[in-house]
């Protein structure tokens, strides 16, 4: 990327975005066109519930507390106590916030120049699973040359997650149907040696869980 680039960055988290705002000032004057909202990516516009973590304990036992951890803060309905990737669980602090239609995003974008060409980066804590499907069936997807995804399925560890990675699945389909380049990056489901230790703090039925979807679906637990 260099200063002819024209970005648009997105974050939620109220309290994110109020330290966020010192470096949106460094990349403000780096590139030519850079603008940084707070709302959440979705698939329509209006408001919406965001969970927002206000650090949170080591483990269950919540013995140990870490000021200042925000990962895993999402716009879920269902919002999870905690993270199975690393045994986390949240102090949540509910507030509502803007949320902005993909859609409209890239109907802005496109309306200013009919011959952009658009890379997106997706890391927004589970609602991948509303906005993918919004932007596949946006006219708009055409204009779309790289996707990057993080997929956040294990948000759906007490329900739902075998549902999820079916859905991952059609997506990712549609994806290598439009043509459209895509790099995935899986947290807690993969087959590397190295996230071993991660695996084996997974509850024995989610393990065997992942085993058994690793064989119905091998094309997810790879790099495409």
């Amino acid at each position: 990327m260099d200063g002819s680039w024209s970005v648009r960055c997105y974050e939620a988290n109220p309290l994110v975005y109020k330290e966020a705002l010192i470096s949106a000032f460094f990349f403000k004057r780096k590139f030519r066109d850079f603008k940084f909202f707070n709302r959440a990516v979705l698939d329509r516009n209006g408001t919406v519930i965001f969970h927002c973590h206000k650090g949170a304990w080591t483990d269950s036992s919540k013995k140990e507390f870490t000021e200042g951890y925000t990962v895993g803060s999402n716009a879920l309905e269902n919002t999870p106590e905690c993270d199975i990737a690393n045994g986390r669980v949240f102090r949540i602090v509910d507030m509502e916030v803007p949320c902005v239609d993909i859609n409209d995003i890239l109907d802005e974008i496109c309306k200013a120049d009919d011959k952009a060409e658009i890379y997106i980066k997706c890391d927004i804590e589970g609602s991948e699973f509303r906005v993918l499907p919004r932007l596949l069936r946006s006219k708009y997807i055409k204009k779309v040359k790289q996707l990057y995804v993080e997929w956040h399925e294990r948000f759906w560890y007490k329900d739902g997650m075998e549902e999820k990675l079916r859905e991952k699945a059609t997506y990712i389909n549609r994806l290598r149907e439009l043509n459209v380049e895509y790099f995935l990056h899986d947290n807690v489901i993969t087959t590397s040696a190295d996230d071993a230790p991660v695996r084996e703090r997974l509850s024995r039925p989610l393990r065997r869980f992942i085993t058994r979807v690793k064989i119905q679906h091998p094309s997810l637990f790879k790099r495409h």
